[in-house]
């Protein structure tokens, strides 16, 4: 008998033992419309978005926090679950949701995520004969299973540490932005990636800090309002509103914003960077942050080198500026 198999056999005098393993139970098979399930498709459609586009499942993850703070669905005793209305009942197939797990259940939704997950339940399937009670389980299948899944699993060292010394490297403060918004040429190109800090959203119960670092995904010109003249707006990662640049802030950021950044990415509702994308950026914003960090010191220097002067005239002449 080969060694590959385990044999479970049925006994007269007690009762068939059973090996005990976990069984993936399959949930009912959604049925898609184009690039989304059909309960998403209706979902979005529900609350006035255009399913003729394709959504990331970046930006539905943001829908649906902007509907349940619309809806005040956040559980008043427990903050961080979500109480799932008729919408979110049927989308989710749940009562209620932890408002961190909504971008993990959105995955299915999705159908360029149903070729990957087919293959492993296919894969992982294994026969048993019912009628006897003997279960079969054979190793190959097993080892093909954990070689299948390893390549499918990126090596930690591939994504940056977003700690404060590599945000920076990437940080652009507003008036970097505005400086390099004069210069046209390249300026989408410096934007798209970059890290700023702007003021929370107010409605954000969740959110403990004043201000958090966005990621810049892509960067919008629109005719202003008021002068019919070109406005620049940024779109931001997990922002459902365009910001103008004005919006953005000028100071340093804090180790508190630093953390939350951190956990919103490990929450998915931002992408995480991998090295090489983080390099690339880098050095490409390298030279533009050096020459604002130098320009900002002098200005720095010379107002504390007037200022010292003003106190040393003011020593020196104390009546005349009595009489002033």
């Amino acid at each position: 008998m080969k060694a590959d198999f385990c044999w479970v056999e049925e006994t007269k005098d007690q009762t068939p033992f059973t090996l005990k393993r976990k069984r993936s139970f399959k949930s009912k098979k959604l049925e898609f419309i184009g690039w989304g399930s059909r309960p998403l498709i209706e979902f979005l459609q529900s609350i006035g978005k255009d399913t003729n586009r394709e959504y990331s499942r970046h930006e539905v993850n943001a829908m649906v926090i902007d509907y349940v703070h619309s809806n005040n669905l956040l559980n008043p005793q427990k903050k961080k679950r979500i109480l799932c209305d008729e919408r979110l009942r049927t989308l989710f197939g749940k009562k209620s949701i932890p408002r961190i797990k909504v971008y993990e259940l959105l995955e299915k939704h999705f159908i360029e995520n149903q070729d990957e997950s087919e293959e492993e339940n296919s894969s992982s399937e294994e026969d048993a004969d019912e009628e006897t009670g003997i279960l079969i389980i054979s190793k190959e299948i097993k080892t093909s299973i954990h070689h299948k899944k390893k390549p499918q699993e990126a090596p930690k060292s591939c994504f940056a540490a977003l700690n404060s010394e590599n945000i920076k490297l990437l940080y652009l403060k507003r008036s970097l932005v505005q400086d390099l918004l004069k210069n046209q040429e390249g300026f989408d190109d410096k934007l798209v990636g970059s890290i700023v800090r702007i003021k929370s959203d107010p409605y954000d119960f969740l959110q403990k800090n004043s201000h958090q670092l966005q990621q810049v995904t892509s960067v919008k010109k629109t005719v202003g309002p008021v002068n019919a003249c070109m406005e620049t707006y940024l779109q931001l990662s997990n922002w459902l509103r365009d910001a103008p640049i004005s919006l953005l802030s000028d100071d340093d950021f804090t180790p508190e914003e630093c953390e939350d950044l951190r956990e919103r990415v490990k929450a998915g509702l931002l992408k995480r960077p991998t090295l090489v994308d983080f390099e690339l950026k880098a050095h490409v914003l390298h030279e533009d942050i050096t020459k604002h960090w130098i320009n900002r010191e002098i200005a720095l220097l010379q107002r504390r080198i007037n200022h010292a002067n003003e106190k040393g005239r003011r020593r020196e002449y104390p009546l005349l500026f009595k009489l002033l």
